[in-house]
């Protein structure tokens, strides 16, 4: 199989290039070669829209060839397939993943942090920056994503130390009324259906959706099922205001068949779940509602006003053997920022000034369970065996506040540079049965200042250096390793100060490119460990010390010949910590492998066929910490590696679009993991003697989809 990966990687360095032939390939729609003119590309995730030629910053771009291709349309890790810099962990083979950029984020309990996610301009993170999921985001709903890659704190706070992803979904059609129907079905009792209705009504634009999926999941007591609501209405009574309301539900229930250690999958298999979970029937629930309300108003051609506000409700139920735990919260929040531009032409400067604010209350109430061994496992089941104890009864109030400020200055049409400065205030309360039992708050100024030159179309070059902080979760604070009850007071944020230098450009309308070198440092590294005898209190967290990430990421595309596409997206990482002792300096920071490559070849044939070959290449990475079980460790008396192999996975997907008269729509047919690799799509470190968790990945895949839109 790796002679297939590398033939994919020599096609595409060798194939004769045809620099002066654009790209008319009409299967691959809007985001073709063609259209990746650096010039014409604007982002909006800077917290202005700015075309991307005069951002200092490494920033990629998903578009509709690449969403348009997803075999099942449920998780990032199909949309960011080819985003460098980013991994996506997915042990559920559903909708709940890890989400890390240039390794920010590792070792999480769930969730994942320093990555600040929005959906159509809305916060999904919490006011301390930790993100739950992704499961308001209906993939087939998406029209665009940007993926700012490196420390962006100095925009958004600590929720993005380690980059943006701003995901923006589709506005309604020109006519109006539109209709879409899009399903999809495949292996694992796989099934997804999706229906929507949008339009533009005069001066309003709207588009109204709702989708299901469901599934059984590649491993037992792992099926998950889900429902997705969104409306999203634009308003714009004249050029100088535009109002965008926005209201979403989602329902998402999935099983948890946690990890296994190395010694159960050789003796039952991968498909097999760890030993508590269905006696104790352990599965996530999350319900939430979220409303929206977005404005922009010109007062002048060179003033205006950007304000939001928005509010969330959350249900959400975790069932396990350390108990029945219900966490739900109210969230609001808001932001307003005033632009300002003045200046000549040759030296114009573009003013920013702004604030957020989020408050989120939680109560938290968890009751002893008990397992029941004579319980048939159900793909649905909701059934909890709760005792009278309560193990958990307590409050968590989360503020956040950030000023900031962004000057971007436009010394001539071709040289851009930008200062960003914020200033940061999170307060964490915790009142545990009726009594104030904690208090942490956490403060800290950020910047970033970069340049970029814009020498010609075919090199675009950019600079930059920052700082950026990581606060503590709530749960990694009330797990107080102490004693029970109050906070952590152990823990303190982590710091990060770093740089990137990058070049991107297009050579002849057939060739893309994009590459930057990053450095970053890091102080007190959060990291996880366990405390024998504190029985339900499972991981703790605190701070390990320092770490050093230095990285390439490469973005290639090539079209050499009408009707083909390579594209190739690699990451080098060496990720280690640099203190504080012998016992950690020079290891590598788990989670985090040396090489990651995706390839993909498309093919367009036959006027209405598109034939797509893929491969992920990922190496081999460390899931611990320490050095006594940093290479092996001892599991029943049998020494197993604390490093997780390498693996390669191959997929190919076929797809026929059409149209009749006023219906139009594409038919696919999706095999992914071609050849059955075995690897593991999760892995964290355990609690327990064992000290690994493993969740395998599925094997083989079919799917097929159908999209009509009419």
């Amino acid at each position: 199989m790796k002679t297939v990966l590398y033939t994919i990687v020599l096609l595409f360095l060798l194939t004769p290039p045809s620099f002066g032939q654009k790209n008319e390939n009409p299967g691959a729609k809007g985001d073709t070669i063609a259209t990746y003119n650096l010039g014409e590309v604007v982002v909006s995730a800077i917290r202005s829209k700015t075309p991307l030629v005069e951002v200092p910053a490494a920033i990629s771009i998903v578009g509709e060839r690449q969403l348009t291709s997803m075999s099942k349309t449920i998780a990032s890790d199909e949309a960011l397939r080819l985003v460098p810099g980013v991994k996506v962990e997915n042990g559920t083979d559903g909708s709940r993943v890890h989400l890390y950029i240039r390794g920010q984020g590792v070792l999480s309990e769930t969730g994942f942090r320093g990555i600040q996610v929005l959906i159509d301009g809305v916060p999904v993170n919490d006011p301390g920056g930790y993100c739950p999921d992704l499961y308001d985001v209906d993939w087939e709903m998406v029209k665009r994503v940007e993926v700012v890659k490196g420390l962006a704190a100095s925009m958004y706070g600590g929720s993005a130390n380690g980059g943006v992803l701003n995901i923006i979904t589709k506005d309604g059609g020109e006519k109006p009324v539109n209709a879409e129907l899009y399903t999809s079905a495949g292996s694992y009792g796989f099934f997804k259906v999706l229906g929507q209705v949008d339009g533009t009504q005069g001066d309003v634009n709207y588009r109204v959706s709702y989708g299901h999926t469901q599934g059984h999941g590649y491993r037992d007591h792992q099926s998950f099922m889900g429902d997705i609501f969104n409306e999203k209405l634009t308003w714009t009574p004249s050029g100088k205001v535009k109002l965008t309301q926005i209201l979403s539900y989602t329902n998402y229930f999935n099983q948890n068949s946690e990890g296994i250690n190395m010694g159960r999958y050789d003796t039952v298999g991968p498909r097999a779940a760890n030993t508590d979970a269905v006696p104790y029937n352990e599965f996530h629930e999350t319900k939430r509602l979220t409303g929206a309300l977005l404005g922009r108003f010109d007062f002048s051609k060179n003033q205006d006003i950007q304000a939001k506000i928005f509010f969330r409700m959350n249900k959400y139920k975790e069932t396990s053997n350390n108990g029945d735990d219900n966490k739900p919260f109210v969230q609001m929040g808001g932001s307003a920022q005033y632009d300002l531009h003045f200046g000549k032409e040759n030296l114009r400067n573009h003013f920013s000034l702004g604030v957020d604010f989020e408050s989120q209350n939680m109560t938290e109430t968890m009751f002893a369970v008990k397992n029941d061994l004579n319980r048939k496992d159900t793909y649905w089941s909701r059934d909890v065996l709760d005792q009278n104890t309560i193990l958990i009864n307590q409050n968590i109030k989360q503020r956040s506040a950030g000023v900031f400020l962004i000057d971007k200055l436009d010394i001539s049409k071709k040289l851009y540079a930008t200062l960003n400065l914020r200033y940061d205030y999170v307060y964490n309360e915790l009142d545990s049965a009726g009594q104030s039992s904690g208090q942490r708050d956490f403060q800290k100024p950020t910047f970033r200042f970069g340049l970029a030159y814009d020498i010609a179309r075919y090199a675009n070059v950019y600079a930059n250096i920052g700082t950026g902080f990581l606060v503590p979760t709530e749960d990694e604070l009330y797990n107080n390793p102490a004693h029970y009850g109050g906070f952590n007071e152990s823990i303190d944020p982590s710091t990060s100060q770093g740089g990137e230098i990058g070049i991107r450009g297009d050579v002849g309308k057939v060739f893309h490119y994009d590459v930057n070198v990053f450095d970053i440092q890091s102080k007190d590294e959060f990291y996880r460990y366990s405390i024998p005898g504190r029985g339900n209190n499972t991981a703790f967290f605190g701070n390990i010390g320092a770490s050093n990430r230095f990285g390439v990421e490469t973005f290639l595309s090539y079209s050499p010949v009408k009707n083909l596409v390579f594209d190739v997206a690699y990451t080098y990482s060496q990720f280690k910590y640099t203190a504080p002792d012998s016992t950690i300096k020079g290891h590598y920071i788990p989670e985090s492998p040396e090489h990651m490559l995706n390839a993909e070849v498309s093919y367009h044939f036959l006027k209405h066929f598109t034939a797509t070959l893929s491969a992920l290449y990922q190496s081999k990475y460390c899931i611990q910490v320490d050095d006594s079980i940093y290479f092996n460790y001892t599991e029943n008396g049998v020494k197993v590696s604390s490093w997780v192999p390498g693996h390669q996975v191959f997929s190919l997907d076929l797809n026929y679009n059409w149209k009749i008269g006023w219906l139009k729509g594409d038919l696919g047919l999706y095999c992914k993991n071609l050849f059955d690799e075995k690897y593991f799509g999760f892995t964290e470190p355990n609690n327990g003697p064992d000290y690994n968790s493993y969740q395998p990945a599925p094997g083989r895949e079919f799917f097929v989809r159908l999209r009509l839109r009419l």
